[in-house]
């Protein structure tokens, strides 16, 4: 039986994340709707594309539906058209309209190409718009496609929180924070990854630390049940002394674009507090490890455990290896000694080591390092939730590699909301492999791959978008551009790109600009 190690975070904090999904699938029920309070998804709408013959119509409950006409209606039709109606109204449509306005001037042409048969699906803001284009392609009698439609536009990647200004983190301009001028883009690039996705509240954050704030108005309705294995019990708030927890659920995933407080990395992700650590920072690693599996247990996809010690225990590994092969993504500080070694959990090669840098892309003084390192995430002077006793449910700056790691437990929340059929591993790898490279070329003890690039994860996690041709997240006129160069071209031919060979024909032809142009504007 192994010693009960004492594993202690302080004011200027460790920090450790785990994180994980159960194989693509989630314990937890998919909401029908994300409530506004999460932020959501910016789109308003969803485009789809129906099969010829088939039009927005009302049944004769007065439900709008999509309609088959005489000529192509099969014999299950009426059920098909009763379910969709179903779909349509738990999503709480509002419009349908015609998805080209006014429409195209050569009729026979736009006919032959079907782009008469999309209608724009106008939904209430903040609706879980990927989840809704999943239940519609499941009616391919009547709904050819269904497609995302500008998710976070240009406008809607900046959130409107109060002092979304101070996160530099997220945003860096230049802007001085504490004293400190910044160097612009030393940043992870959120509102770039937020033009791709803002993340869903089908993935639990476990917050494995000191318990976090139940009255804190950036994070209430955040909260769902979590666990107290300091006390056996199911006290999880964290309104004494430290606020250690509190301050790191809010990096990872504060209630964003609500016109208060600060913005998460995830806007979408609930939070699950674990408490692990008493009010003055202080568990054991039967505590720790107790926690980690109960967050395993109880649906916890991504975790964040901003706490360490420099020796391992038998029990704490034994922990982390069972929440890996749950599926978890595990991330953890390296810890706050200013040099090698990186302190436990961090060590275990099942997790990722956060390292910390600062509003210039330096590694922080006080960020340990070695072998083990991941990835780097910021963590000088982090803008964040707060409450205590002597300052209730406001907002401070702290610093430490557990203000890094729920940078990158709310990065690992963004990919999988991205992409939910992915592995732990493949979250994991994408994170590491789209890392801005800032240290020594290559893999190195202080920045591990670089210091984390949410944009860039975000879009190597999204499925392929229909007229993308470059991969960059966006459908543009390089797509265009690169299609165009390719027209006409079969595999084979020199000038044949298969990445402009959206329906995989073996040519680059009219089908394939049509797509293009239907998905023109996705993400610019």
């Amino acid at each position: 039986m192994c010693a009960r190690m004492r594993i202690a975070v302080g004011l200027v904090a460790l920090a450790c994340a785990t994180g994980g999904l159960f194989a693509g699938q989630f314990e937890s029920p998919r909401p029908v709707r994300a409530p506004d309070v999460f932020g959501g998804w910016a789109s308003d709408h969803i485009i789809v594309r129906l099969m010829p013959g088939v039009l927005p119509g009302t049944l004769p409950d007065g439900r709008m539906s999509f309609v088959a006409d005489e000529q192509t209606r099969g014999t299950d039709a009426e059920s098909v058209e009763t379910a969709i109606a179903d779909v349509l109204a738990r999503w709480q449509v509002t419009e349908i309209e015609p998805g080209i306005q006014p429409p195209p001037q050569a009729v026979e042409l736009a006919r032959r190409l079907g782009l008469d048969r999309y209608w724009l699906v106008r939904v209430p803001r903040g609706t879980d718009t990927p989840t809704m284009v999943v239940e519609l392609s499941r009616f391919p009698s009547h709904i050819e496609r269904a497609e995302l439609d500008g998710i976070a536009g240009a406008l809607e990647t900046f959130p409107n929180d109060q002092y979304f200004s101070r996160q530099y983190a997220l945003h860096n301009t230049g802007q001085n924070v504490e004293g400190q001028p910044g160097t612009p883009d030393a940043d992870v690039d959120a509102p770039e990854a937020w033009d791709l996705h803002t993340g869903t509240a089908d993935i639990i954050i476990a917050i494995i630390d000191t318990g976090v704030s139940h009255s804190h108005p950036d994070l209430a309705a955040k909260l769902i049940p979590g666990r107290n294995t300091q006390d056996d019990n199911n006290d999880t708030d964290d309104s004494i002394l430290i606020s250690h927890g509190t301050h790191c659920a809010g990096i990872a995933s504060a209630i964003s674009n609500n016109g208060q407080g600060i913005a998460g990395v995830s806007w979408g992700a609930l939070i699950m507090p674990i408490k692990v650590l008493n009010w003055l920072g202080m568990g054991t690693d039967q505590d720790v490890a107790e926690g980690i599996i109960w967050a395993a247990d109880h649906g916890a996809h991504v975790g964040s455990l901003s706490l360490g010690s420099a020796q391992g225990s038998s029990i704490l590994h034994d922990a982390v290896v069972y929440a890996y092969n749950r599926g978890m993504v595990l991330c953890c500080a390296s810890g706050n000694d200013g040099g090698p070694p990186i302190l436990y959990p961090a060590r275990y090669p099942e997790t990722i080591a956060v390292g910390a840098t600062d509003n210039r892309d330096q590694v922080a003084d006080f960020t340990s390092t070695g072998p083990e390192m991941s990835v780097a995430a910021p963590g000088v002077n982090i803008y964040s939730c707060w409450d205590t006793l002597f300052s209730p449910n406001t907002y401070s700056y702290q610093s430490g590699t557990s203000m890094a790691c729920p940078h990158v437990s709310g990065l690992a929340a963004l990919v999988w909301s991205a992409n939910p059929t992915l592995t732990n591993d493949e979250v994991r790898a994408i994170i590491e492999s789209t890392a801005d490279d800032k240290g020594a070329p290559g893999h190195d003890p202080y920045y591990g791959y670089g210091r984390i690039n949410a944009y860039a994860a975000v879009a190597a996690a999204a499925e392929p978008i229909p007229g993308d041709v470059n991969g960059d997240g966006r459908v543009d006129l390089l797509d265009l551009a690169h299609l165009l160069a390719a027209y006409g071209a079969c595999v084979g031919d020199p000038n044949y790109n298969p990445d402009a060979d959206f329906d995989d024909s073996g040519c680059v032809d009219l089908v394939d600009l049509a797509v293009l142009l239907a998905n023109y504007g996705y993400g610019t």
